[in-house]
């Protein structure tokens, strides 16, 4: 009994043992101590430095933030509720509990062993579903994100994915274990980064629709029924416990770039008016398009170039040849660090999608081999991942896409659904793998289907290696600008080294593809038994993808500590800047990209700042007013330091007399019917004495005008990002006016106590009527869809788990009445 136990298990711990050894050695710089160095997390770190510091303080994390964009919700920076908090344990677990400063390898960690219960469903081999998940996990834009900090979409990719393995196992009548798997992982995977959750889900359709075609043809109406019923209830219990979150991100969607139109109409370039539109406009969702042909990526690395800032080192021809042309050594290495070797389509890359030579290789052969619907639906998931991932490319489908397909037009960087083919193509791999070790075709057509299948992916590869130049310039027009600023010689050196790593990759991958396909061959013929074909695959598969992955993730983009904290020192501007004793003000930064920098916000309260989804009001005001430096907009916004490039080059702040501070009375208020005339009044009103609200807000001019009255004040006595007091003394009932942005979602007003209706005012503020003489007036954000979410949310959670215990006291029942029958067998 033990040794079945033994074997049985054995693969399992085996797998555990070999995720943490792959994950932790491919980091192994964290093991020196050292720390990732992510572009995008450091941009994090600095969003949400205002609430840390909140939380240190007061031992909550407001969800509001003023750090950027003149405020706005803090949903998406940072924040914890009951629920989200147990959510994070259970992602802590299902990452082995590798976290702290080795968050990057436990980020792998979940890649691996979502792909390997992914395989685990499909029947594959243990041990080569130990390998598979390997192949899955070092697909290199998996990795590249990593480098880059997206940590979300790494969560989202490595826990959406065992969702769909419990969809299988719920259709192949594995109820409780399928049901299981989709709570859990849906819970923890589902709302990290809803792009990749989305894009997954769309590959899980078209399963859906292989399980329908084959439940009809079966005719087993029934249990299609019973399938689709437990999968969409134990996604909705999963889904549940994301209610808080969902709740609260739906609302901040409607008034974001990405779910909310602008109210404004804008003149195209023949002066007609445009329709307002929801979500992202499709220029900009696909700016970074994959190209047709760069798609040859997949299998050949470097095929267009790699990245834009590729590092050849100085064992490189252009090395070389630079030093020869009497540039200095030094500046000759300095410069081949950083090269524009990117030829494709897209704005700029930080490298290709690389899936794996021997990968593609398996994948055509599966296509040859394994039987059944969801070789289909492979196929279908692949090629519409690869067309969609071609945006501007293959505009057709992409515009049906975006105008009739449920929610695909929130979603920008179109390239990034290739992640579907990053999953479809090794799993269906792995699926011809497992055809061949369960022999369950004959012999003959396996052989047949490797010549072919090798003979088509290694001679493509050859192809390129042999004649890539006939069919290549190996230029494209970013480089014009480049190109301006080189000498012609160094301009022709870096063309001729992009077409030498196009030659050398396609051979490389050559060369993987005819060792991968001989092993392959070998086995079937059974000259290699299958321990050894096991380890020598996965030995291939490793030598393949590890050296690609550390051409754009590897030892260089970790950094000591000391290093990392250093890129938050405070400048001497900024120090000067927070000598200022007024507790809350804002500052424009002009030394910098203003709308795409977040390390402003890091000490100091931005009109800038970066994040995927501002407030789409905000934007118009940039794009209307802001990018056309209409100053009293910007002194509207308690704009009160500039901080411009001095005499030296170095920042330096100057003061603005004219911020108009947190509040003030004004003496007329009057409304328009449209937000254009709104907008538009802000380039003649004088804000000191005039707001202008929409119709909508016409219900609120209870004073349109009111005398002057040169002792009425308002003055700002406690600042908190989620909660401002004041104070003020009119003779007058007026209407005040606030340098904070008006959200529909949350915002509290009371007046001495008792709530107060407040509302829009200058197309961005807040604004509210206070009656004459002296009142305490407080403002306070407390959404109902955190407080009230949050209980919800909490429900499914208590659900969850009991269904879970209640899955594990069944599953030990059921044990222990098989040994039970066993023993009473042997008796007798």
């Amino acid at each position: 009994m033990k040794k079945e136990i033994i074997k049985k298990y054995l693969p399992y711990l085996v797998a555990v043992v070999v995720f943490l050894l792959v994950a932790i050695g491919y980091c192994f710089p964290l093991m020196e101590g050292k720390v990732l160095n992510q572009g995008d997390m450091l941009t994090t770190t600095a969003m949400q430095q205002e609430s840390r510091d909140f939380y240190a303080e007061n031992g909550y994390y407001p969800w509001w933030s003023n750090s950027m964009f003149s405020g706005m919700p803090a949903y998406q920076i940072i924040g914890a509720t009951q629920s989200s908090t147990v959510i994070s344990k259970i992602s802590n677990i299902l990452r082995l509990f590798v976290g702290g400063n080795f968050i990057p390898a436990g980020l792998i960690i979940g890649y691996l062993i979502g792909f390997f219960i992914l395989l685990r469903a499909f029947d594959v081999n243990k041990w080569m579903s130990i390998v598979g998940s390997v192949a899955f996990s070092f697909s290199t834009y998996f990795l590249i994100i990593l480098a880059a900090g997206h940590v979300t979409k790494m969560v989202s990719i490595a826990f959406v994915v065992p969702i769909v393995a419990g969809f299988i196992l719920i259709f192949k009548k594995k109820y409780l274990a399928g049901a299981c798997l989709t709570m859990i992982y849906t819970a923890v995977g589902f709302m990290p980064h809803l792009q990749m959750s989305y894009y997954i889900f769309m590959m899980l359709g078209i399963f859906a629709i292989a399980e329908i075609f084959t439940h009809i043809k079966e005719k087993r109406i029934k249990d299609l029924l019973i399938g689709i019923l437990i999968f969409a209830a134990s996604f909705g219990v999963g889904i549940g416990t994301n209610f808080q979150k969902l709740w609260s991100n739906s609302e901040y969607a409607k008034e974001t770039m990405r779910g909310g139109h602008s109210e404004l109409t804008t003149p195209d370039q023949e002066g007609e008016t445009l329709s307002k539109t929801s979500g992202l406009s499709l220029e900009y969702a696909t700016q970074w398009s994959y190209g047709i042909d760069e798609t040859m990526t997949l299998m050949i690395p470097d095929f267009k170039g790699g990245s834009s800032n590729y590092s050849l080192g100085t064992n490189s021809d252009l090395y070389e040849t630079m030093v020869q042309k009497g540039v200095p050594r030094k500046n000759a290495a300095d410069f081949c660090q950083n090269l524009p070797m990117y030829w494709g389509d897209q704005p700029f890359t930080s490298g290709p999608v690389y899936v794996g030579a021997i990968i593609c290789f398996l994948f055509l052969l599966g296509l040859l081999i394994v039987k059944g619907p969801y070789k289909w639906a492979l196929l279908a998931a692949t090629v519409f991942s690869i067309l969609l991932s071609w945006g501007q490319n293959f505009m057709w489908l992409t515009d049906f896409f975006f105008k009739y397909f449920p929610l695909y037009s929130k979603f920008r960087a179109v390239s990034s659904i290739l992640v579907v083919a990053e999953i479809s193509i090794p799993l269906l791999g792995f699926l011809a793998i497992k055809t061949i070790m369960d022999k369950t075709v004959e012999r003959k057509k396996i052989l047949e289907s490797i010549y072919i299948s090798a003979g088509i992916t290694a001679g493509l590869c050859l192809i390129f290696a042999l004649f890539g130049k006939a069919f290549y310039s190996f230029t494209t027009a970013n480089d014009a600008q480049i190109f301006a600023q080189l000498p012609d010689w160094l301009s022709q050196e870096i063309i001729n080294e992009r077409a030498s790593m196009q030659r050398m990759d396609s051979l490389r991958s050559f060369v993987f593809i005819a060792l991968g396909g001989a092993l392959l061959w070998l086995f079937v013929q059974e000259k290699v038994k299958t321990a050894y074909f096991i380890i020598g695959l996965g030995i291939l598969i490793m030598a393949d993808m590890i050296p690609v992955n550390k051409r754009f993730f590897g030892d260089k983009h970790f950094m000591n500590q000391k290093q990392k904290d250093n890129s938050f020192a405070m400048q001497p501007y900024e120090k000067q800047i927070l000598q200022d004793k007024d507790p809350y003000f804002r500052v424009l930064n002009l030394t910098t990209n203003t709308f795409n920098d977040a390390r402003t916000s890091y000490y100091l309260k931005s009109i800038g700042g970066y994040h995927g989804a501002k407030l789409r009001r905000y934007q118009d005001i940039i794009d209307r007013h802001i990018s056309k430096n209409n100053f009293d907009v910007l002194n509207m916004l308690n704009t009160k330091y500039f901080i411009v490039k001095g005499q030296n080059g170095q920042p330096v702040p100057q003061l603005n007399p004219r911020a108009m501070g947190n509040a003030w009375f004004v003496d007329s208020l009057f409304s328009v019917q449209t937000p254009d005339e709104e907008s538009n009044a802000l380039n003649s009103i004088n804000f000191a004495t005039t707001a202008v609200t929409d119709a909508k807000f016409e219900s609120f001019l209870e004073n349109p005008v009111t005398q002057p009255d040169s002792g009425a004040m308002i003055t700002l006595t406690k600042y908190a990002p989620d909660a401002l007091e004041y104070k003020s003394h009119s003779n007058y009932a007026k209407t005040a006016v606030f340098s904070d942005i008006y959200y529909p979602y949350g915002w509290n007003a009371y007046i001495d106590g008792q709530p107060a209706d407040h509302f829009r005012v200058n197309y961005v503020l807040r604004a509210l009527n206070i009656p004459s003489g002296d009142h305490d007036i407080r403002f306070e954000f407390r959404p109902d869809s955190i407080y009230k979410g949050d209980k919800v949310s909490i429900a499914f959670l208590v659900l969850m788990f009991g269904f879970i215990a209640f899955a594990i006291a069944f599953e030990i029942v059921k044990c222990r009445k098989k040994q039970k029958r066993s023993i009473n067998d042997i008796s007798l």
